[in-house]
C-alpha cells in the first residue's frame, strides 16, 4: 500500500519550486534595461519571497516563529517593507519626487533584505550585514547628495546672471 502521508522533503521541494519561479520570472519580466534604481527593486523583488520561503524552511518543525526569535529583527523587517510600500505609493502619487523617494525605497528595502538575512544567517555575522547595509546606506546618500549638487549647480549661473543682470537686453553697454 502506498504511504498516506507526503515526505517532507516533497514538501519542502514544492515551496522551493513555486516561491522560486514566482520570484524569477517577476524579476525577469522587465524587458527594457533598467536604471540602477530601478534594478534595485528588482532585485528586492526577487530576494525577498526567496528570504522567506528560506525562512519558512528554516523555521519548519519549530513551535516558536521568528516572531519569538528574533523579535528586533522582524519588527525592523516589517517597518522597513511597509516603508518600501509607502515609498512606492508616494513615488506614484508625486512623481517630481520620484527620484529621492526612490533612493529612499532602495534603502528601506536592502533594511528588510539585511533584517531577515540576520535571522537566516549564525549570530556571529549580524554586525557585518549590518555594517554592509551602512555602507550601502551611505553610497546611496551620496548618490542623492551628488544628484541635489548637480541640480543646484545647474539652477545657479541661471539665477545668478538674472538677479546681478536683471535687464541687460534694455541698457546698452557704454565703454
Amino acid at each position: 500500500m502506498a504511504s498516506a502521508t507526503r515526505s517532507p522533503w516533497r514538501n519542502f521541494f514544492a515551496q522551493i519550486n513555486v516561491s522560486s519561479i514566482m520570484s524569477i520570472s517577476n524579476y525577469f519580466s522587465h524587458p527594457t534595461p533598467l536604471s540602477s534604481v530601478d534594478s534595485c527593486h528588482t532585485v528586492l523583488a526577487f530576494i525577498v519571497p526567496v528570504l522567506l520561503s528560506l525562512l519558512q524552511i528554516k523555521c519548519q518543525g519549530n513551535q516558536i516563529s521568528p516572531f519569538e526569535t528574533h523579535p528586533i529583527s522582524m519588527v525592523i523587517f516589517v517597518a522597513s517593507l511597509l516603508l518600501y510600500c509607502l515609498g512606492y505609493h508616494a513615488k506614484v502619487r508625486w512623481p517630481t519626487y520620484a527620484l529621492v523617494v526612490s533612493h529612499g525605497m532602495v534603502v528601506f528595502g536592502a533594511l528588510s533584505v539585511v533584517s531577515l538575512a540576520t535571522i537566516l544567517f549564525p549570530d556571529s555575522l549580524r554586525p557585518v550585514l549590518y555594517m554592509l547595509y551602512v555602507l550601502f546606506t551611505a553610497a546611496e546618500v551620496l548618490k542623492l547628495l551628488k544628484w541635489v549638487h548637480r541640480k543646484i549647480m545647474a539652477m545657479l549661473p541661471s539665477q545668478l546672471t538674472t538677479v546681478a543682470f536683471p535687464n541687460t537686453g534694455d541698457v546698452p553697454l557704454v565703454l
